[in-house]
């Protein structure tokens, strides 16, 4: 039965007309002779006119060309969707019967889609009355499908500005004397491939170069030695014409016919060589199909050794390539099938190991490379290759430079050569040699016409300057962009394409073992030919995807290796009670490398065992010394730097050095040129850090450690925390003598310091300033912010004043926590500091200020500030104001706490306290909270499931209560350290029998801080 079909690519329809058909030109012509064409070329000219004039696509076919008298029926859809149909027929006359029988057809036809716009063709000219009226009638019938008549006058009217058209079917004197006036655009002529491959797109490219024809006589002849000919003969007719791929689908066949043929050692060979074409590729799946023809070739040959070796190759290779961590085995296991084969497979070991930075398998692989590298039969690509991890595996470039530079390798190889040897230098600190030879590398590249590793060579010169000339980068952008335009070239060495991209895919769908895969593959390409910024994008990726397949330590890896200072560190801080032991990285050649495993080690400090403690102070204290020496390469201004961040370890590990390495580091120290005014050291508070430590830990060091720690928190107010000013207050007398000369010397906080020391010896000048700047109103200007108060420090320097006075200080402190033009944050110092005033109010002021407090906690006035800065705080935007306060009503209610006199007020306090949790921060609710007492003991269950800060509040006092009975062992298992220390710390100060089991698991903490902090010392 005749039916809808789509119309195909390769219909006559869209083919060119069969001969122009040129008018008789007299003048200018109006009407194109539409009559003179023959009925197909007709129906191609109606068909061109819908798809090229209209616009339609995805066209479909009713019935056969040629049934019912030269008919055509047609659909297809305009770009906004609606169906329009086309009938046409080469009438003789048409009038108002043709055109009733055409709607009657339309209307009994069932069509693939809905169409709302029927097109009746036509070749002559229609004039008659009849007809024209006929077609009005049968327009309003259709309604509402519109009807149009394209006779020889609409079609005509339609292809006057289509002279392309017009030319390819009536000719160019036609055209000219139609058109309107054109200039033609002469392309150039589609070459012949080019031209075969569209008839292979539109008829397969089986029967488009005749190869079907085989593959159908191999199916009919039961003569197996003539059918793998013709299986043959058909492959390579597809080959010739570029369809490779297409070929391959018929190597099953072949491999069977071989294998019934008594050939199967061959087939097993092709099929390998196939196997290893896809593996360079990257093609994973295709090298999984071609290894399982091995195996069902092994199966139809079971006695034929050479099909089994190489089927064992196949399996050793699929499982090296596939493998998402990186394991290598011995490399003698590798010495399997052909040559070749034996030094591909090594080669995928051995890459796979120098991209994991595996020298002890490299080390163990070098007789064996040594061997394959002087296979002279080999590819000469692998051999090189083969060359290139000897010489990474022993150092010894000296011998595979003199070839490639004697242009034994060729231009090609000797750019690889050389910056695979640029990598080399680069990972040894070898700065301008590296670049150099990056520059060389690109040079070669281009002899050769290799412009994408041209192009990556350059680039990595500009990554790899980031490590030394950071500012100079940019000045090769121009030379990269224009090598990049140059074009592409085929790769040295075979990559697969997309490797990188297809692991962010894989992990953006959780699919990890793929995306390992893939990233593994883009790391070892990128290691392969020397790409510098390719290899730290890839172990970036390799690292997320390592990360969320719980691999952490191997993750860290390349984190160090990529620099990646950021990544490692929220690295350290996601796993709270689990070491990285990244410490062999330390011996690692380049300070990048050393400098972020330093800052996992900083990050993990609390982590780090016992048993390490002397190692890692070993390493910092060497950095310090070569520092002091200026034997190590680093650069200071940049996050990467290995003094910087073994300075931030040595803080963290501090309180855990013995006698000797604290009297180095501090030593150290001491030994550093002044700092002048107005400057500071990268390192400032991090030092400040180790000196408070060391001030606490060894008694006998404080006389030199505090001194010195009281001068550095005099010029840096960022190195001021509770650590550091906690060693000031245990060592007054020691600390008393360098802030005094600092006081004298006009600095503030010195000044302050001493006077919170001992109220006899208060500043009376520096008391009266204090006290100005806290009751003088605030005055303000429109569109201007101020940000920072100080007001904390100047409570505490009022609040050995007359009552009268505090009372007054209190007062405008609440006014200024309420003030519009404040943001949030200058609003909460303030909340803060009218608190630390709270015990010398007197009793009668207390409720009025409890009230105001409750109000700022529950209905503050909105800050115009804050709106302000609301502007700065999305996350794509150019500009960002990050960690912002934006709300103050949790100082408020720590204020009312301070203020809260009976059951009443306290359990109001509570109520707002509760109220606050859950949002930015519980700390100040928290702090509020401790006003109360054991009022919240009967909450301990549920202050547990809050935030750290109450976390922390219910452990200290489930210590005193014990109920419920399993929350101590809950909270003892807390992810945050903060939480199992302040556990510990209050169980320090019980009965050591109190507790036992909770006492138990914390003594066995993997958190240095907390096992200490239970024997009753706190840092």
């Amino acid at each position: 039965m005749t039916e809808w079909r789509p119309l195909p690519l390769g219909s006559s329809l869209n083919g060119a007309p069969s001969a122009p058909a040129p008018a008789p030109v007299i003048g200018k012509l109006e009407i194109l002779p539409f009559t003179a064409l023959s009925w197909e070329d007709f129906e191609r000219l109606q068909w061109r006119v819908m798809h090229d004039v209209e616009g339609l696509r995805h066209a479909q076919i009713y019935g056969d060309r040629g049934q019912a008298q030269y008919g055509l029926d047609i659909v297809a859809l305009a770009p906004d969707g609606i169906g329009v149909a086309l009938q046409s027929k080469k009438y003789t006359k048409f009038g108002a019967v043709e055109i009733r029988a055409a709607v009657k057809k339309f209307r009994t036809t069932e069509r693939p889609f809905l169409v709302d716009r029927l097109i009746i063709g036509v070749a002559s000219t229609v004039r008659r009355t009849g007809a024209m009226e006929e077609l009005c009638e049968q327009s309003k019938t259709l309604q509402p499908i519109s009807l149009e008549l394209w006779d020889a006058q609409r079609l005509s009217y339609l292809l006057r500005g289509r002279p392309e058209i017009v030319i390819e079917f009536f000719g160019m004197p036609t055209a000219e004397a139609f058109c309107l006036p054109f200039k033609l655009n002469v392309p150039s002529v589609p070459a012949a491939e080019v031209v075969a491959i569209r008839e292979a797109i539109a008829r397969t490219p089986e029967v488009a170069t005749g190869a079907q024809q085989y593959f159908d006589d191999a199916v009919t002849t039961s003569d197996p030695g003539q059918a793998l000919l013709l299986i043959e003969a058909g492959q390579a007719k597809l080959r010739d014409a570029g369809f490779g791929p297409h070929a391959a689908q018929y190597d099953k066949d072949r491999i069977r016919l071989l294998a019934s043929v008594g050939r199967a050692g061959e087939a097993a060979r092709y099929v390998l060589d196939d196997f290893w074409a896809a593996l360079d590729q990257g093609l994973s799946a295709t090298a999984r199909i071609t290894q399982s023809r091995l195996e069902e070739l092994s199966k139809l040959a079971e006695q034929n050794e050479q099909v089994e070796l190489y089927r064992r190759v196949g399996k050793v290779a699929i499982g090296l390539y596939l493998n998402p961590v990186a394991y290598v085995p011995d490399v003698g296991s590798l010495r399997i099938g052909d040559s070749a084969d034996q030094v591909r497979l090594a080669l995928l070991a051995g890459e796979t190991a120098l991209s994991n930075d595996d020298q002890y398998w490299l080390s163990r692989a070098v007789p064996v490379f040594t061997e394959l590298s002087g296979i002279s039969s080999i590819d000469r690509v692998l051999r090189t290759r083969s060359r290139l991890i000897l010489a990474e595996a022993t150092g010894d470039w000296s011998e595979l430079l003199t070839d490639a530079r004697r242009l034994q390798l060729g231009h090609d190889l000797l750019g690889l050569v050389t910056a695979r040897y640029a990598r080399h230098c680069a990972l040894r600190e070898k700065f301008q040699e590296a670049d150099l030879a990056w520059e060389e590398a690109s040079g070669y590249a281009t002899l050769a016409r290799q412009w994408g590793e041209a192009s990556t060579w350059i680039f990595s010169r500009r990554g790899f300057r980031t490590h030394w000339n950071p500012f100079t980068s940019d000045d090769l952008l121009p030379l990269q962009t224009a090598i990049r335009g140059m074009g592409t070239s085929s790769p040295i060495v075979p990559a697969a394409d997309g490797a990188y991209e297809d692991a962010l895919a894989a992990l953006s769908d959780q699919k990890l073992r793929s995306a390992a895969i893939s990233a593994q593959r883009a790391l070892r390409d990128a290691v392969t030919v020397g790409d510098w910024v390719g290899e730290e994008r890839a172990r970036r990726a390799l690292a997320t995807i390592l990360i969320e397949s719980d691999e952490p330590a191997l993750a860290a890896r390349h984190l160090a290796r990529a620099g990646a200072i950021k990544a490692i560190e929220a690295l350290g801080k996601a796993l709270p009670r689990e070491f990285i032991d990244v410490l062999d990285d330390l011996a690692a050649p380049n300070y990048w490398t050393v400098g972020t495993v330093y800052r996992l080690l900083a990050t993990q400090a609390d982590l780090i065992p016992d048993d390490f403690v002397d190692t890692v102070s070993d390493h910092l204290l060497g950095e310090l010394a070569a520092a002091e020496t200026g034997s190590r390469p680093d650069l200071r201004a940049f996050a990467t730097s290995r003094y910087n961040n073994a300075v931030k370890a040595l803080a963290g590990i501090a309180d855990r050095l013995d006698a000797d390495h604290a009297n180095k580091a501090l030593s150290h120290f001491e030994k550093q040129p002044p700092v002048e005014e107005n400057h500071y050291r990268y390192h400032d508070e991090d030092e400040a850090l180790v000196l408070a430590k060391i001030a606490i830990t060894h008694p006998s060091l404080a006389a030199r450690a505090v001194p010195h720690l009281a001068s550095l928190l005099g010029r840096s107010q960022g190195a001021r925390n509770s650590t550091t000013l906690d060693a000031i207050d245990k060592n007054r007398q020691l600390a008393h003598e360098t802030l005094t000369a600092l006081a004298g010397a006009g600095n503030r906080w010195a000044s302050e310091t001493l006077s919170f020391e001992d109220p006899k010896e208060f500043n009376a000048s520096v008391t009266a300033e204090a006290l100005a700047r806290l009751t003088t109103p605030l005055i303000h200007t429109d569109g201007v912010y101020s940000v920072g108060t100080n007001a904390i420090s100047d409570s505490l320097l009022v609040r050995h004043l007359p009552s009268d006075a505090v009372e007054a200080v209190v007062a405008e402190l609440l006014v200024r926590a309420d003030d519009p033009y404040l943001s949030s944050s200058d609003r909460g110092e303030y909340l803060v500091a009218a608190a630390n005033l709270s015990r010398h109010i007197d009793q009668s002021e207390r409720e009025e200020f409890f009230d105001t407090a409750v109000r700022l906690a529950t209905s503050p006035t909105p800050s115009e500030h804050d709106k302000f800065n609301e502007q700065f705080t999305h996350k794509l935007g150019g500009f960002r104001m990050n960690g912002t306060p934006r709300d103050s009503r949790g100082q408020a209610v720590l204020l009312a706490a301070a203020f809260a006199e009976d059951d009443n007020q306290r359990a109001c306090v509570r109520r707002l306290a509760y109220s606050l949790l859950g949002e930015e921060s519980d700390y100040w609710p928290t702090r509020a909270l401790q006003y109360l007492g054991d009022t919240i003991k009967d909450d301990l269950a549920f202050l547990a499931s809050q935030g750290w800060a109450i976390r922390s509040l219910a452990a200290t006092l489930w210590v005193n209560f014990a109920d419920p009975a399993h929350l101590g062992n809950r909270l003892a298992a807390d992810h945050d350290v903060r939480v199992r220390r302040a556990l510990a710390h209050a169980l320090a100060q019980q009965p050591e029998t109190t507790h036992p089991t909770v006492r138990g698991q914390l003594a066995t903490d993997p958190a240095y801080s907390v096992r200490v902090a239970l024997r009753g010392r706190l840092i």
